[in-house]
């Protein structure tokens, strides 16, 4: 049935008082990377390194005459690591990961992520990877240069970035309206945080599908995509160094707002329930349900995105003698570590909820807490927000802002790898950069907008489940097959070798013997 008129797209009420614990932590969390970046920057000036090699160029005349050909730009070791980083761990690691185990057994979920991780995941990392530092190549012409005839697959690639980027975004508008409302004492949430989501932010049919379409697009989910995309938009449109900075933001900001959370999280009433049911049950039979196995397998690859082309652009940009096996297990290791700490900071809210219910002469348990569906951070979690007494607001702010800051890392990656595409098609060309990046956002923006319509988030549902579970599985199937076929372990062998020879920690080059693991 239709919503009330006096419901739609209210995300604030009467009463409502602005919050300062809910500012001030906002000015805190964006003010984080900037800090973090400058420390970094005076630490670097202060050993004096770079003046003094400056300085050396600057003496030799013949050093400034005769500058070296400019040829595929080159991003640094940390700039590089933590572009990676930033682009796997996600905004499903703490929204799709916690429904996935809710979903699949607990414990058994987990131990199959880990399996998939060990024997699919890492081995399709390291090769994209390693073939993007080895041709210095976007996706397309990379699977070109490989082979002509997989340039089918790379342009595959990019079509899956044509479905996917438009939808995760409006996860992050979702996150923009949260954070919003968060500023808010008391927050709008408070009392019916499943008709706040259904009826303010969403406003969908409550269910009723039958005879009507997608609906008229939502003015507050619009707006808030747009304000995502500007976001985009400054941090993509001016070089990768502007990018750099942006990164220390939105790397740094979730680690340290984790962290938070999670030490106030397990300190709740109940969170030794929420946590139990995460790491100690363990439903055995589900580990014989192909279904679960395929879950487990996309919730990973979907995470450091094997297949979607964008470790290799990104990884074509590095340094030619970059350890790229380090990075890829460093990125790993700390992707699913995020994922598994953020799980324990979720399930302790999740606990806690089902205490409160249980107080309160209701009937739950942490089970049905935790099937809550996707719209478990935006319905359940969010309710959880509400029993952290004084400090409510502030940990509201935390955990949106850690959704939001997530979701941006990734989709910096997956533009700026649609915008390489377009940059390798283009050649050398006379069009600013900005109005590149400036076309693509903005076809973005319009594709997202069925998103924000009334059934906007079961379309959002459908298309996940559909790229995330079949699109993405076949991709990185080809891949391998490209792989084995074509590229062989023995030239990445020798690829790895030659890149970190002479390395401080491997002067005879990194020894690859993948029959060990794999």
């Amino acid at each position: 049935a239709r919503a009330p008129l006096k419901r739609r797209g209210r995300l604030l009420h009467a009463g409502m008082a602005v919050s300062a614990s809910g500012v001030l932590t906002l000015a805190a969390v964006l003010l984080a990377g900037p800090l973090a970046w400058f420390l970094r920057a005076g630490a670097k000036r202060w050993r004096g390194g770079s003046g003094t090699a400056a300085a050396a160029v600057a003496s030799d005349p013949r050093q400034v005459a005769q500058p070296e050909p400019k040829g595929r730009d080159e991003v640094s070791g940390i700039d590089y690591l933590l572009g990676l980083l930033g682009y796997a761990i996600g905004i499903g690691n703490l929204w799709r990961f916690p429904y996935l185990v809710g979903k699949w057994g607990g414990g058994a979920f987990v131990l199959a992520y880990l399996v998939c991780l060990v024997f699919v995941a890492i081995p399709a990392y390291i090769i994209e990877m390693v073939m993007g530092q080895y041709t210095r190549k976007s996706t397309v012409e990379c699977f070109r240069m490989i082979h002509p005839r997989w340039v089918g697959l790379g342009w595959g690639q990019v079509v899956m970035l044509l479905f996917v980027i438009p939808y995760y975004n409006v996860l992050l508008a979702y996150a923009v309206i949260y954070v919003w409302g968060s500023l808010s004492d008391p927050l709008p949430w408070v009392g019916d945080s499943a008709s706040y989501w259904n009826n303010s932010v969403l406003n969908n049919y409550g269910g009723s599908y039958e005879g009507v379409g997608l609906g008229g697009i939502q003015w507050n989910l619009a707006l808030a995509l747009l304000v995502v995309w500007l976001i985009l938009f400054f941090s993509i449109a001016f070089g990768k160094e502007v990018l750099a900075k942006v990164t220390w933001v939105t790397v740094v900001g979730p680690v340290v707002m984790l962290l938070v959370l999670l030490v106030r999280a397990v300190m709740l009433d109940g969170a030794a329930d929420g946590i139990e049911f995460y790491i100690g049950k363990f439903d055995g039979a589900m580990l014989g349900d192909l279904d679960m196995w395929a879950a487990a397998c996309g919730q990973i690859l979907f995470s450091l995105s094997p297949g979607m082309g964008t470790a290799i652009t990104l990884s074509s940009y590095t340094r030619p003698k970059e350890d790229v096996v380090k990075t890829c297990l460093i990125v790993s290791v700390c992707n699913s570590a995020f994922s598994l700490v953020g799980g324990i900071a979720i399930f302790s809210i999740v606990g806690n909820i089902a205490h409160n219910i249980n107080e309160a002469g209701g009937a739950t348990t942490v089970a049905e807490q935790a099937r809550a569906g996707p719209g478990l951070a935006f319905i359940a979690i969010a309710r959880g927000m509400t029993t952290f007494g004084g400090g409510t607001n502030t940990m509201a702010v935390l955990f949106f802002m850690v959704l939001l800051t997530l979701g941006l890392d990734s989709t910096f990656a997956w533009l700026e790898t649609f915008v390489g595409y377009i940059e390798d098609a283009a050649g050398k060309t006379t069009v600013p950069r900005w109005q590149v990046v400036l076309s693509v956002c903005s076809y973005f923006f319009l594709a997202g907008l069925p998103y924000c319509t009334r059934m906007g988030n079961e379309l959002l549902d459908a298309m996940d489940h559909y790229v995330a579970g079949y699109f993405l599985l076949l991709g990185v199937a080809l891949e391998a097959v490209l792989f084995c076929c074509t590229f062989t372990w023995q030239r990445l062998a020798i690829a790895v070798r030659r890149a970190t020879h002479g390395g401080a920690s491997t002067p005879q080059g990194r020894q690859v013997r993948p029959e060990l693991f794999w």
